[in-house]
């Protein structure tokens, strides 16, 4: 599960540089999440690019064009307002703020009701694997202010169109899912001005059209070594990825994952260097990358096929790195 801190939420545009320029290492792999635009065509032909912070990170758009550009980068900014003001728990004034520590049932937004309704359909196909009541315990362990009783339960939470109710102290966490609900909004916002598009924040990344070039081009970052250790072509859909490289805590020699596994409440351990998946929304490739994180190889691509997603695990091993995918990943192979 991955929060952000509150942050200012902004809007800017500029042309994308040319294939002489160098583009910056965050547009070639994308930071926390392993995944990004690769270098070369992707970022050359004077494609316009909008960006700007929110959820304590960096947010793109990369598209041929927009009639308004600076219109279009105010109406993402307060699409990604209207998200953090929904389900930050580090704000006070949110709405999950609200309801983790205030009522036991209220009436919510239709972003918050759509984001805690998918959470809890994933909670329930993934048997538990994805939770979204262990904020308490990624508390403990210095990622996320959720504070609360640990051994919580998602089965007692509901929502009922606009209405979501929790049974005692149980808390809500949305942090492993709202990001990937920001980017599918700002799908939205630019399918009614364009047909290509690709957006990234913090990682999630949503990408549509360019079917002349056969899709974005995106790379898979190596967790080990850096660079790129797959390319894929995204022509409609979302591609997330959980991995330790930076989101971890070293204590008494051991690594641990900013991954919190809900069977043991304690930071999810073993040989997996990164989850990567492929889906059709951002929401959903966000929430089945810590699912499958937490299940493991085996479980995790018996899991992911019968999800209709594609998958790549990332193993560390005595060679480096060991890859292990499904057939839906392979079909987006570049």
């Amino acid at each position: 599960m991955r929060c952000w801190p509150t942050a200012a939420l902004t809007g800017r545009t500029s042309t994308m540089m040319t294939s002489g320029s160098r583009p910056t290492r965050r547009l070639v792999l994308a930071g926390l999440a392993g995944v990004g635009l690769m270098p070369g065509a992707a970022l050359a032909g004077g494609r316009l690019r909008l960006s700007g912070r929110a959820f304590g990170t960096d947010w793109h758009v990369v598209t041929p064009g927009l009639a308004d550009p600076r219109a279009t980068a105010r109406r993402i900014a307060a699409a990604l307002a209207q998200v953090d003001r929904a389900m930050s728990p580090f704000r006070p004034d949110s709405e999950i703020t609200r309801f983790n520590t205030l009522m036991p049932a209220m009436q919510v937004s239709p972003d918050f009701a759509r984001v805690a309704g998918a959470a809890l359909a994933i909670a329930q196909a993934s048997g538990g694997a994805f939770d979204p009541t262990v904020g308490p315990a990624v508390h403990r362990y210095g990622f996320g202010p959720i504070t609360g009783p640990e051994h919580a339960d998602w089965r007692r939470i509901a929502c009922e169109g606009d209405r979501l109710t929790r049974e005692g102290a149980v808390t809500l966490d949305l942090c492993g899912i709202a990001k990937g609900y920001a980017a599918d909004r700002i799908a939205g916002l630019l399918r009614a001005e364009t047909g290509d598009f690709l957006i990234e924040i913090g990682g999630e990344i949503r990408a549509e059209g360019l079917a002349a070039d056969g899709g974005w081009p995106i790379g898979i970052a190596d967790p080990l070594a850096g660079g790129v250790h797959d390319r894929i072509r995204l022509r409609r859909g979302a591609v997330a990825t959980s991995g330790d490289a930076v989101n971890r805590i070293d204590m008494g020699g051991r690594r641990y994952s900013h991954t919190i596994d809900p069977a043991t409440r304690a930071p999810v351990r073993g040989d997996i260097a990164s989850v990567s998946v492929i889906a059709e929304t951002a929401m959903r490739a966000d929430a089945l990358a810590t699912a499958l994180w937490v299940m493991g190889e085996e479980r995790g691509l018996d899991f992911a096929q019968a999800q209709g997603v594609g998958v790549l695990y990332l193993i560390r091993s005595a060679g480096g790195l060991r890859a292990a995918s499904n057939a839906a990943f392979a079909t987006h192979l570049a």
